[in-house]
């Protein structure tokens, strides 16, 4: 059994950098309970990779790392609290906007298990450079790295890329990189049996 979390560089930093701490930990929170949701859908489907929007962290890149560290964090099990995190095992690429300034953050994670079938970076340029409805734009940050990557992506009309478009496109290009993989199962199977992930709010 792996050992509980006790530290959050991520979260620290987001304090550090001179975020409120009730708007960090709004994020961190909403982090850790999509978690347990996952793990529970992993548990339930054999899901092994996952993609979605996260609502508190307004577009910041800072703030959705924070809420990815909540969603990996082992928790404590002699913590009287609610049981949160618990998803480390499950690569995933969330995504947050901000519609005032016209932005989208996003954040990759990858397990070492998956290393070999998908690279943070690249899954995060595919959502970028993807085709869907008009693109999405942006590259990862400097950075980023196999396992771990974010990126940006700001309106630009010059360029064509518009901020109602790109946020209705992010999470399917997402998911469509880890389709191309075989590694996302969304569809009932020919034999007719359930399959959870079917059914789940991506």
């Amino acid at each position: 059994m792996p050992e509980p979390t006790k530290e959050f560089p991520k979260r620290d930093a987001a304090l550090a950098a001179g975020k409120k701490d009730k708007v960090v930990a709004k994020a961190f929170k909403e982090g850790g309970k999509k978690g347990v949701e996952i793990e529970g859908a992993a548990d339930t489907s054999g899901l092994t990779c996952f993609c979605t929007r996260m609502q508190n962290s307004a577009g910041d890149i800072i703030l959705l790392e924070a809420a990815m560290e909540g969603m990996n964090a082992v928790p404590d099990p002699e913590d009287p609290e609610e049981r949160k995190g618990c998803s480390g095992h499950i690569s995933k690429l969330i995504i947050s906007e901000n519609e005032p300034e016209k932005k989208i953050a996003m954040v990759a994670y990858v397990t070492e298990e998956h290393k070999e079938k998908i690279n943070a970076i690249e899954w995060m340029k595919s959502v970028c450079e993807t085709d869907l409805g008009g693109g999405v734009g942006g590259t990862p940050d400097d950075a980023s790295t196999d396992t771990w990557a974010t990126c940006t992506a700001v309106e630009d009309t010059d360029k064509g890329f518009f901020y109602l478009k790109m946020k209705d496109n992010t999470l399917a290009a997402a998911i469509q990189y880890l389709r191309e993989r075989g590694l996302f199962n969304d569809e009932e199977d020919d034999e007719d049996e359930e399959n959870p992930a079917a059914d789940f709010e991506w």
